[in-house]
């Protein structure tokens, strides 16, 4: 194995690859999680413009879910570097749309934005897994997570600042948030363009014009239906629901609780800022303890675990300290206990957390499971997250914010046991009775853990 600069080259690849997601997602994620509110705010400029953000952000991981099936296909007939460089070029179209202010711009580039995440995330799950031998799988997945999640907080604290003393969303400060964003996927362009080749697909150029799209998406379909996928689905559907509620709602709805007084608007970049900071916590974690944890047996269901507690604390929380009207627009109501800030930002890195370690340690068994067939398997599982993400945007239009953290609590149960159980038959640790037996136990566990935590919520109800 070569190397460079102490480190080897797979990996000096992988962390170009992150720094250019770094500046990419800076732009993206930062509009991502200010969508609603930026709409909002033009709505409120201009009577006539009819949008609405999440269905904006539905629409886009709709497409997405939907691209992802030819992602693979996709990939290997234009190549990963140049798949990641159309990608960017589409984000930062999708970016500039909301500069225009108009219904039909938005809208009409609001595909473009799902396609490029179709390309992008296909093409960056096989080139971190083509980089990262089984050894090093977890380490390199820990470092681009890093990467990523650091956008947030710099793209978010920039608008942070722009809002400053601001209690609401003018036209001016949007259109520079739009237009700094805009330069910055422009450049993440321009970078990924230097994207070196991956380790294990420099010998294959010459085939890629060979590649049978038919064929891919067969394959893919074979992967689909593997009994490991199948169970795993559970859990990346739990992913796209709360990858929705920590990425487009749970921010907006704290800009949305007017009890936090002429500072509530500035809030929603900062808790985006402290989101990304919980998931840059989690990754670093993993990476600092990555030896330790991959020697483990229990190593990804640590983790794993981990993360899903830290997401149950934060629902909680934000169940008593923010009013389930929140989700729709600006309220004046109040929440079960006074609405606190240092509670609502504390709940973001909470989030952060809980979403690092899940993001991480789906990789991490699909890398396991899936070598041979990297592409097509982060393609289903980037579906299947996709899918639910959309749903999970769509849901704020009926169900309050309450009635959302009961369902994703009844939802992150669920996803626990699947991947538990999932990890079990890929180790192959246990017979199947055994592997019965510890799923009925921590079936009994967790509903035990989420009784006792509706009984605590509704004993302020009595109070």
């Amino acid at each position: 194995m070569n190397i460079l600069f102490g480190v080897d080259t797979g990996t000096t690849k992988v962390i170009y690859m992150s720094f250019c997601f770094l500046f990419l997602y800076t732009a993206a994620l930062t509009l991502l999680n200010m969508e609603k509110t930026i709409i909002s705010s033009i709505n409120d400029d201009n009577e006539n413009f009819e949008v609405d953000g999440y269905n904006i952000l539905a629409i886009v991981y709709a497409v997405f879910g939907v691209s992802l099936w030819l992602g693979p296909a996709a990939i290997n007939i234009i190549g990963l570097r140049t798949s990641m460089v159309a990608a960017a070029f589409l984000y930062t179209l999708f970016i500039s749309s909301v500069l225009v202010e108009n219904a039909w711009a938005i809208y009409l580039t609001t595909s473009s934005g799902g396609i490029a995440a179709s390309l992008l995330w296909t093409a960056e799950g096989k080139y971190l897994v083509s980089n990262s031998p089984p050894e090093v799988t977890s380490r390199n997945v820990g470092i681009f997570w890093a990467f990523y999640c650091s956008s947030s907080i710099i793209g978010n604290l920039y608008s942070f600042y722009i809002l400053e003393g601001k209690e609401y969303l003018d036209r001016g400060s949007r259109h520079l948030i739009i237009f700094t964003l805009t330069i910055i996927a422009g450049v993440a362009t321009l970078l990924f363009i230097l994207v070196p080749p991956a380790e294990k697909n420099e010998t294959e150029d010459k085939k890629l014009q060979k590649v049978n799209p038919l064929k891919e998406l067969k394959t893919t379909w074979k992967v689909f239906k593997t009994k490991e996928m199948m169970i795993l689905a559970v859990t990346f559907c739990y992913t796209g629901l709360h990858q929705a509620f920590c990425s487009g709602i749970y921010s907006p709805s704290i800009g949305f609780t007017l009890q936090f007084g002429s500072r509530s608007k500035q809030l929603v970049p900062l808790s985006g800022v402290f989101l990304g900071l919980g998931q840059v916590i989690g990754s670093c974690w993993q990476i600092l303890q990555g030896k330790k944890l991959s020697k483990l047996r229990w190593g990804r269901r640590i983790v794993l675990t981990t993360g899903i507690v830290a997401q149950f604390i934060s629902f909680a929380l934000i169940y008593i300290n923010i009013p389930p009207s929140a989700v729709f627009g600006n309220t004046t109501d109040s929440a079960i206990i006074k609405s606190n800030i240092f509670i609502a930002i504390f709940c973001s890195v909470l989030l952060g957390i809980g979403d690092g370690c899940l993001n991480t340690q789906n990789f991490s068994i699909i890398a396991v499971l899936f070598p041979n067939e990297a592409a097509q398997s982060c393609a289903l599982y980037n579906f299947s997250k996709a899918v639910f993400v959309a749903l999970g945007f769509f849901l704020p239009s009926f169900f309050n914010l309450h009635h959302q953290l009961i369902f994703l609590a009844i939802m992150a149960i669920f996803a626990l046991i699947s991947y538990i159980y999932a990890d079990m038959c890929t180790l192959k640790k246990c017979n199947d009775q055994n592997n019965k037996s510890t799923v009925l136990s921590l079936l009994l566990l967790v509903f035990f853990c989420q009784a006792s935590l509706t009984c605590i919520i509704n004993s302020y109800f009595w109070q």
